[in-house]
């Protein structure tokens, strides 16, 4: 049998090996320039662009609720008032699932069907590291009821916040009226700013028809956030007006 000899053509092969190299070389220096050219536009064309979008990412102006006008009589006398009462408020981020922990609240603390829709209706408009009310004016039982159970409802906790207060309710409420929650009727007509902490409004009488003197005006609190945002520290504050 014959057999066959393969000559190399050494010019050949060094040529199509330096041709590879020329062209992977080519490739690489393509890549370095369209590197350093993202890199010149990060560092100078937008620099001001993604500067502003890491601050706003990294602080948060959150809005401080004012509190709420006292209203007189002409005698000097308080017909409505803000005295301090406990709240139960959940912060959503906190709780691992909703929908068991408002079964087990309603059930712990009696807590009406009604109260827990409206509590599901209310915290869309909040952000999930909000803390929102979900029961107001606690009793002293059942801030002592809920204490007990505290432990087993992460996220949930009792806040001490301004309540209104009508000393002479039977006779003047027909003339001052009342405030109550925000409900979606009227959360769609209200500017979002200036109610974006406040929970309720004016509904009938005189704390409806003078509501945005009462009102007062809202603060604005800037927070530091981490990349999750929650807050970290508060680096600014503006107070709220009380009211007029």
């Amino acid at each position: 049998m014959s057999r066959h000899q393969v000559i190399k053509n050494s010019f050949s092969e060094n040529r199509i090996f330096l041709n590879r190299t020329v062209i992977l070389f080519t490739l690489m220096l393509l890549l370095m320039i369209g590197l350093i050219a993202r890199l010149i536009y990060l560092q100078v064309a937008g620099h001001s662009r993604y500067h502003g979008m890491a601050t706003n990412n990294r602080i948060k102006v959150t809005s401080v609720p004012p509190t709420r006008g006292i209203i007189y009589d002409k005698q000097g006398r308080i017909l409505a008032e803000n005295l301090p009462a406990y709240s139960l408020e959940v912060i959503p981020e906190q709780v691992a699932d909703m929908d068991d922990t408002l079964q087990r609240l309603q059930i712990a603390l009696d807590i009406p069907e009604e109260k827990i829709e409206a509590f599901k209706k209310h915290r869309k408009r909040y952000k999930h590291f909000d803390s929102i009310p979900l029961l107001m004016r606690l009793s002293h039982t059942e801030v002592a009821r809920f204490a007990v159970l505290r432990h087993t409802f992460p996220g949930v906790d009792i806040h001490a916040r301004l309540i209104r207060h009508y000393p002479y309710a039977d006779l003047t409420a027909h003339v001052v009226g009342y405030v109550g929650r925000i409900n979606e009727q009227e959360l769609k007509k209200l500017p979002e700013a200036e109610y974006r902490s406040i929970h309720s409004i004016g509904k009938v009488g005189v704390e409806r028809a003078y509501e945005d003197i009462l009102r007062g005006h809202a603060g604005y609190s800037e927070i530091e956030t981490n990349a999750q945002g929650k807050p970290i520290s508060e680096l600014g504050k503006i107070e709220p007006s009380p009211w007029g």
